[in-house]
């Protein structure tokens, strides 16, 4: 089992790299198609959301901990 520091490390490691992503998306450098269909733009709002859900989780572990 992964420590809590651990967890967040990684977490920020790979937010780093959905950011990236995100604006690679946001810059259209990147686009996404799945069956012809250009899905960019729900792409990027469900990475966004991703990344803020998990920063939320985040927060919350922390702010427990801090208790």
């Amino acid at each position: 089992m992964e420590s809590r520091g651990e967890v967040v490390q990684r977490w920020r490691y790979l937010r780093d790299l959905l950011i990236e992503q995100l604006e690679r998306f946001e810059s259209g450098t990147m686009r996404m198609h799945a069956d012809n269909v250009d899905v960019t733009a729900h792409a990027i709002a469900k990475l966004k959301q991703n990344i803020l859900d998990f920063d939320t989780m985040i927060h919350r572990s922390e702010m427990r901990d801090d208790l």
